[in-house]
Order: C-alpha cells, then structure tokens, then sequence
C-alpha cells in the first residue's frame, strides 16, 4: 500500500498529456487494407486477406482487428488463407512459404519446415486441404503433409514439378500439376499409400486447361459413385468433374460458366459463383455425365459489383468486403438489400502495400505515399507498367487518409493508349508523383508517365497539363511527367520526358499563372523553360532543387552518366542570368574517374552538401557551386578501417543505392536494393546500423523510399511489401528548453528499453541527477533528443525514485543546466 501511494504522488510531478510514442529503437508496421484478395467467413470471424495484410472482424464480440508481423503472426506478405472449418484454425500461407496455424481461441502455430527446407528449386505454396488431422498442402515442388496435432511434417514429395491445386475424394488424394510429363493430368493416390514418389500416382483423366482451384461439391461419394468438383482457372472459367474409382479410374468435365470472377464454398458446403452482377448456386449433377445443375440465387446490388462475397448462411447474412472496407447485408433476389452492418474499414492502416515513394507536405504536417508506374531512374518502375493505376494515401499523426481519385480524369487520346485507360476514365495511369499546392493543401498534383498532370481537388480533376503546357508529347503517344517540386516562391518545376537534347527536360508554371488564372486555362504561353545544354534527352529525369544554394540538380538514365547542374540565380522564373554545366564522366578527389552504371538519387543534407546514390554506392558534391570550376571533383565518401593499415573503403560501394534521406542530427539514412537500409554518419566515413531481414521487422531488403519526420524521430521506411517506422536516436531540434518531454514516464517494472528525451537544443549537455542533486548519467544530445538506459555511469540499473534531467546548451561540460524535465522510474 506504501509503495503504491509513493507511486501516485510521484506521478503528480510528472507532466501529463503525453501520447503513447514507439520507444526508441522500437518498430512498427503498418497494416494495409486495400483491394481485397480473399474473403472468409467462419463461424465466429470475417477474415480478409488483402496486399499481403490479415484483418478479421469477431461476430461475437464485434471487435476488428488488423494481424502485424512479429506481434500477432509470425510472418509477413501472406499469399493465401484457408480455414479448417472442422478443426476451427486459420492456415496463413506467407509467400516466403511459410505457415502459421491460427486458432479461434487465439493460439498461434507455427509450421516453418517448407520455408527452411534445404531444397533448391522455388517453394511456393500453391493450395491447402484438410483431413482430421492432417493438412496437405500443395507446393511449386511437390507436396507435403502435416500433422496438426503435432505440428511436423508426416511426409512429403519433392517431384519437381508445380502441383497447383489439390483435392480429396473419401478414399484418394488428387493433384494436379501444371508441368512436367503429366502436366494437366488429374492424378490419384490411394490415402493410405506412400506419396513420396510421383510415379506412385496413377491418372483419372486429362484436363482441358490450368486450373488453379479444386472445389468439392460434396464431401463424399453422391449417388453416381463419384465424387464431385468444380474446377477455376485464372480466365476465369469454370468447369465441372466428376471422378470415380469403381469399377476403374475414371473423370468426366464439363463446362459450367464463363466470366465469373468469384468462385467460393461456403462453411456449410454451399459452392457460389458470381458472374455478370449474378450470384449462382452450383448443385450435385443427377446423372454422370449431365451438367451440373445452376440456379440464380440473387442479383447483386450495384454498390457490390467489384466486392468479394462470403456468407455461411445463405442470402440472410452475406459479408462484402472492397475498397470501402468490409460490410454486412442481407440480399433479396430482386436485388434489394438491408444493411445489417455498415462498411467499416481498420484506422491507421495504409490502403495499399507496393509503396514506392515518399512526398512531404507543404507545411511539414505530414506525407504523402503513391506507387509507381513506369520510370527510367527509378528500378522499381523499370519495365511496362503503364497500366498501374495510382494509388495514394496522406498520413499525419498515424492517420491515414486515401487520396484516390474518384471522379472522372480527361479522356486520353494518345496512340500509345491501352483499352484499360481509354474506359478506365475514373483513374490515373503510370503513377509518377503526387505533391501539395503550397497555398491550398486539398489541392494536389499527380503526374503520370503517359498522361502529363492532373490537378486534382476532392478527388476531382480541376485542371490537367500535357499539351497545353511545356509537357513535351514523347514520341506521340505519351506526356510523360518524372518529378515534381514547389520552390520557396510557390513555382512549379516539373521534370519532363523530351523527344530530343534541344526540348528542355524542366518546365516551370510561374506561381502568379497559377494563383491567377482558372488551371483549366493554362496555355503553353504561361510556361516557361529552363536551358540545361543538350545533355539530357529521350530519358527520364529526376530533379533536386537545393534549399542552400540557388541551385538545381539533375540526373537521367543515362548508361554511365553523370549529372546535369543549373544555377538559376535566386530567381527560377528569370533564365536570363542562368548558368549550366553538365558532366557526362566524373573525377574523384584523388583524380580517379568514378563509374557507375546508374544514378538513382539526388539528397542535399543540412549543410548544403548533394549526396547522389547510384548503382555502384555514393558519392558528394561537397560544394554545389564548385560545379563551374573547371577543376571540380566529386567526394568519394571513405570509411577508414581501423585496422592499423591507414586504408579505407569507399561507403557502400557495392550497394545498388535506391534513396538517401537526411535526420536532425544530418546523419544519412540509404535504403538499398538488395541490403535494407543503412544509417551513415554526417561525413560518410562511419556506417552506423544496417537493418534488414534478419535483424528487424522489415520483410525485405528491397528498400524504395525513406522519409525522416521533421518534427519527431520517426523514420519512415517504404517497401513493395507496405510501410514501416523506425523511432531512431535523433530527433529535430528546439530554439529552447519550453517543451522538454521523456517517455515512457513513468519507466515501469521490467522496462529495458531506451528512456527518449525530446524537445532539447542542438548538442545539448544533458545531465541525469538523483533526488539528492547526485550525477547517475550524462551524454550529448543528437539534434533535440538524448536516449538514457536507465543505468547509472557504472552500468548498474537505478533505484525507484524521481530523476532530474538537466539540459545546457554550448560545449561547457561544468555547466550544470537548468532542471528541463523529471522521469518516475519504478523498480
């Protein structure tokens, strides 16, 4: 009772209003909830597979919620689920071929023999189906049988072809390979014979195409003596077969729909297909060799159109799930419906996963993530992707808003038009960039890599830029816009797509055209363009407009390239005392000529300096405006061994760089293509932290973006499998010692992680004092943040008590500072 009234009247000396923070060196993974994949529902849960992210939603209880990697399932990216209706568990197949078993009551098992199989061919999980307690599952090698009781794997076989779907009859196992001598040939294997081998199969019958699915119509023997399934191929088409055994192996198949992109078995065996804004019921056939029999159960509601369906009680009770999140309705034949459960979609979880770049805000308020259609700087928009549509979502504060466009985007009239684009008028095509109106933040600009510009308000279109603007046609299919920024004046520069090296790759739309006159009537006349010689064309570019020097940047997909330089004079809308140059090989410091076969990046840090990232690691332009000197070199960043030798390694050479960001403390943060991310010291000469697969959350290594918040220590990291944030050890700095704050305060039993101070000066002095004014810890601030562990100087844990954080600024290490904030630590 002591102990607890000392607690509360210590936490009356605390400040109080502060939010839940991650820890310092602490993760988190954000979910995704974007176009559905697949559909469940049980008798307790809804569960819904979409962009590689588990959510479910508890009938029982009426509780959502979102599965994250590492504290709800094991794995990340999930490929496919499938329940075990008899058994009552989720079977979560991850596409790294791993499976987690994932029970009603919450337990979670996991089964990793397929993924950590010493095998070399591809091991991908194609199909699962249950028996007792067994668990077949079929793979891009072969098959492999587990036990659920015991969770291990009862035996397998490895036939090196690709068994895409599997199926049950009361007595025989049935497979189906895509490859191989019996590619297309439905085999059979007796339960109880040994499955080590494909030549142990025998088979009942060739198929007329690749099916991906097998789905009973029944679970047993009907009364012809076979059993039934109906078969899904990827078309989609579905067809009907039939198999028995008695007297002789035999299959007959029949055809039963076309155009049905939903084919499901219900938990009560019900099969539905949904085809033409129809749903179908499927019956068992009456004689062998009559079609299966197919009624109309309802019409489906037009708001329903594109969304999954699942139910286990028929048209009473069905759950749709889409873009706008996961509902319940009862459905009327005539297509009527009632809403038993508004659509609802999880906080906090972005609404798709294959992000690739980062877009601040105008304001510093929050960001913004797209995807990425096709780009020639870029390798993760390297190849035809100019039918990928944009996706884009806002978030600020852990908040998430979808940024989609809704309503109808100008009608192309290119050539180089798909039939997707020329229907698909409620989207925008080859994602490049999505920016912020400086003056007005619901106003954005999304550019294409076929379209030119869209203007865009409250999903809306209010203007579009292509051949009206200095958006040159490329080749005269395409206005292909790469990059985008607003300088300082609210002007905007774009990075354009040329024909030819005499077509400038930057157009700029003076801020008064913009702030003046109706976007919709922009002409070529209200553009101007910037002269950077004749280095760049037939490429894409990427631009850096540097805040320290009245400088911009460029790089191309030149093979070997260097990079082209424009010094605009303080006053981008005057060329008149512009300068170029551009580099087409570069010199290092020490007079050796650097080669890469790509840039990728531009970043310029706090001190002005220009990090360019390429295939072959980093290098600097220490002075920007040295670029006119005639003897000017690069920075190889080196990082010195250590060893005794006075030898060093040039940073990261061997890494294929894809961004560089830039924290309070100017330390660089480099995601890579294949190594995760490395955090770099301000001068390059000390790598600080790698994380990547076998040390963080991150389920790849393939790093697309990286954003450092400007106003905490979040670092945002974008990946093609979804969205991470790391709370890293620097934090943006404060002119004074008004809002000093830690966390977690109070410091809990059991707690050993990183005590975070935030809001100090820059380099503070930061000392931690005991009640009685004693010395426990002291150390510099990064930025405006400082990390304690909870020890004293000789590294034994502190008692329960209240410790004084004292801050000074300047480099008097006697200075004893004035108290900024207290921490509660409770032992």
């Amino acid at each position: 009772m002591i102990r607890k009234l000392f607690v509360i009247l210590l936490l009356c000396l605390l400040p109080s209003g502060l939010s839940a923070q991650l820890a310092t060196g602490s993760w988190k993974v954000y979910g995704a909830f974007g176009l559905p994949d697949k559909l469940l529902e049980t008798p307790q849960f809804v569960y819904l597979l979409t962009q590689g992210s588990l959510h479910s939603y508890d009938k029982t209880n009426d509780e959502s919620r979102s599965y994250l990697p590492g504290d709800d399932i094991n794995g990340h990216q999930i490929k496919n689920i499938f329940y075990n209706t008899d058994r009552r568990y989720l079977t979560i197949c991850y596409m790294d071929a791993a499976i987690d078993l994932l029970y009603d009551d919450g337990r979670l098992v996991s089964l990793p023999d397929i993924r950590d199989a010493n095998l070399t061919v591809s091991k991908v999980i194609n199909d699962v189906k249950f028996d007792g307690d067994l668990i077949y599952v079929a793979t891009s090698f072969g098959l492999v049988v587990f036990r659920e009781s015991t969770a291990d794997v009862k035996e397998s076989g490895v036939y090196n072809v690709n068994v895409a779907a599997i199926a049950l009859t009361p007595d025989h196992l049935l497979i189906y390979p895509h490859d191989g001598d019996k590619a297309r040939h439905l085999l059979a294997i007796e339960k109880t014979a040994r499955m080590n081998s494909l030549g142990n199969y025998i088979s009942v019958g060739v198929l007329p195409d690749n099916y991906v699915e097998i789905i009973p119509l029944s679970d047993g023997y009907a009364a012809d003596g076979m059993t039934h399934f109906i078969l899904r191929d990827n078309t989609p088409y579905l067809a009907h077969v039939g198999v028995r055994f008695d007297p002789v192996p035999e299959s007959h198949i029949c055809w039963v729909a076309g155009q049905t992109p939903q084919c499901f078995r219900s938990d009560e065996g019900v099969v539905y297909y949904v085809s033409e804004g129809r749903l179908y019921e499927v019956g068992l056939p009456q004689e062998t060799n009559l079609p299966v029999p197919v009624k109309e159960v309802v019409r489906i509601p037009e708001i329903m159109k594109d969304d999954l369906i699942a139910t286990t009680s028929g048209m009473s009770s069905v759950w749709v799930a889409g873009m706008k999140g996961l509902g319940n309705y009862r459905l009327d034949a005539d297509g009527g419906m009632t809403v038993l459960r508004d659509r609802f979609r999880p906080s906090g979880v972005t609404t798709f996963s294959d992000i690739s770049c980062f877009f601040p805000s105008s304001d510093g308020r929050g960001f913004y993530i797209s995807n990425l259609g096709i780009s020639q700087v870029k390798p993760i928009g390297k190849g035809d992707f100019m039918n990928t549509r944009f996706t884009g979502n806002f978030i600020s504060g852990g908040k998430v808003e979808d940024v989609a466009v809704t309503g109808k985007m100008t009608i192309r009239n290119s050539p180089g038009a798909t039939s997707a684009q020329r229907y698909g008028y409620d989207n925008i095509f080859a994602p490049a960039f999505v920016i912020e109106d400086p003056d007005d933040p619901t106003i954005r600009y999304i550019g294409s890599g076929l379209d030119g510009l869209f203007v865009v308000k409250d999903g809306q279109e209010i203007g579009k830029f292509d051949e009206n603007s200095s958006i040159y046609k490329s080749a005269n299919w395409a206005w292909r816009t790469n990059d985008a920024c607003f300088d300082p004046d609210g002007n905007l520069i774009i990075g354009v797509f040329t024909n030819n090296a005499n077509e400038s790759p930057i157009a700029v739309l003076p801020a008064e055209k913009r702030r003046t006159k109706d976007l919709r009537s922009i002409t070529k006349d209200d553009w101007l363009t910037l002269d950077i010689g004749n280095y760049i064309s037939n490429r894409d570019v990427d631009l850096l407009l540097c805040r320290h020097s009245p400088m911009i940047f460029l790089i191309a997909s030149h093979y070997q390239g260097g990079f082209a330089a424009l010094h605009h004079g303080g006053t981008v809308t005057d060329p008149s005392d512009d300068r170029h140059v551009t580099f087409s090989s570069l010199i290092d410091q020490d007079g050796k000529q650097f080669v890469t076969n790509y840039p990728r990046c531009l970043t310029e840090d706090k001190r002005g300096r220009i990090w360019c990232g390429t295939t072959s690691g980093i290098y600097e332009i220490t002075n920007p405006l040295s670029v006119f000197s005639p003897d000017f070199t690069i920075n190889r960043l080196k990082v010195p061994r250590n060893d005794g030798t006075n030898l060093a390694d040039y940073l990261l050479e061997t890494e294929d760089i894809n961004c560089i960001a830039v924290d309070a403390a100017n330390r660089k943060w480099v995601g890579t293509m294949d190594s995760g991310v490395y955090l770099v010291s301000e001068n390059g000469d000390e790598v600080i932290a790698n994380f990547n697969t076998s040390n963080s959350p991150l389920s790849t290594n393939t790093i697309t973006d990286i954003y450092v918040d400007p106003n905490s220590n979040s670092v945002f990291i974008a990946t093609l499998h979804g969205l991470y944030e790391y709370a890293s050890t620097t934090s943006p700095a404060r002119p004074d010692y008004s809002d000093v704050y830690a966390y977690p305060n109070p410091v809990e039993p059991g707690y050993s992680s990183w005590i975070t101070i935030k809001g100090l000066m820059e380099n503070s002095l930061v000392k931690i004092m005991d009640a009685g004014m004693h010395l426990v810890y002291q150390t510099r601030s990064q930025g405006g943040q400082a990390i304690w562990d909870g020890c004293s100087l000789n590294g034994s844990r502190v008692k329960s008590g209240v410790y004084y954080v004292l801050a000074s600024s300047g480099d008097d290490v006697s200075s004893e500072g004035d108290v900024v904030t207290k921490i509660l630590v409770v032992n």
